[in-house]
């Protein structure tokens, strides 16, 4: 039997882990809380309420609370990502009691992609809980019974809380808050409606103002402490992220 942990940390009670295996096995077993994984490569055999499954990369398996399960791994090793989704987060974050979701074997991009984002995460806190609440909005979208609203104008406001302030570094609270929705509800909507998560469209914001002072002869640091950024190095990675070169770079590139 050949399991090997990549990576495995928790977060907030939430575990996560990387795992590969090949010529092993996971016995009938179940869990407390929700199970959601993502195949990244290889196949999977899930035995699940009587029925063999085949789980194929790109494709997620799902479980609620109390599930019984089981897997198999032939010599092609599988690789996945899995995510432990405590009872209690749909409560805290949705408002809303536990969901059922449907189980068994999906194939969702968007939901393998926030499977991918939250396991991936970066140790920042607030982007952490952003991906999170991108999780559990993707999830109750395969829930019996799921939810849905229209918030364009709310989604509206935050725009324009951003654009009001692109010298400081908002904060989910204070976005959903301009939104008047909660935190989970803004999330999701903002991501259905743009497309990207909120902080991440908010420093693509103040990055398209940099390169407006840079195109002024403004300087690099200059530009750093206008907008905001704690560091001239965090803004030169943010920025070169961004544009595939540095702000100096640039600067020389506008200045001929």
């Amino acid at each position: 039997m050949a399991l090997s942990i990549v990576d495995w940390h928790s977060r907030n009670q939430i575990e996560c882990s990387h795992l590969t295996a090949s010529h092993a096995a996971f016995p009938l077993h179940t869990h407390e809380e929700y199970v959601i994984s993502a195949n990244l490569s290889g196949i999977e055999t899930l035995s699940l309420h009587q029925q063999t499954l085949s789980v194929q990369a790109g494709e997620i398996t799902l479980y609620n609370p109390e599930t019984l399960q089981s897997s198999q791994f032939g010599a092609d090793p599988v690789e996945f990502f899995s995510v432990h989704l405590p009872q209690q987060v749909f409560a805290d974050l949705a408002d809303r009691k536990q969901p059922i979701l449907r189980e068994g074997v999906l194939r969702d991009p968007a939901l393998f992609a926030a499977i991918c984002s939250y396991v991936q995460s970066a140790d920042e806190e607030q982007v952490q809980q952003q991906n999170l609440l991108w999780l559990t909005s993707q999830l109750l979208k395969h829930s019996h019974g799921g939810e849905s609203m229209a918030a364009t104008l709310s989604v509206g406001r935050a725009l324009e809380c951003m654009r009001d302030n692109l010298t400081i570094k908002l904060t989910l609270d204070e976005l959903a808050a301009a939104a008047g929705l909660s935190k989970y509800h803004f999330v999701r909507q903002f991501r259905q409606q743009i497309g990207i998560a909120p902080l991440q469209y908010h420093m693509q914001l103040r990055l398209l103002a940099a390169r407006n002072l840079l195109r002024h002869q403004h300087s690099a640091l200059d530009v750093a402490h206008r907008l905001g950024f704690y560091d001239q190095s965090h803004f030169i990675n943010s920025f070169r992220k961004m544009m595939g070169i540095t702000p100096h770079h640039y600067l020389r590139i506008v200045s001929r």
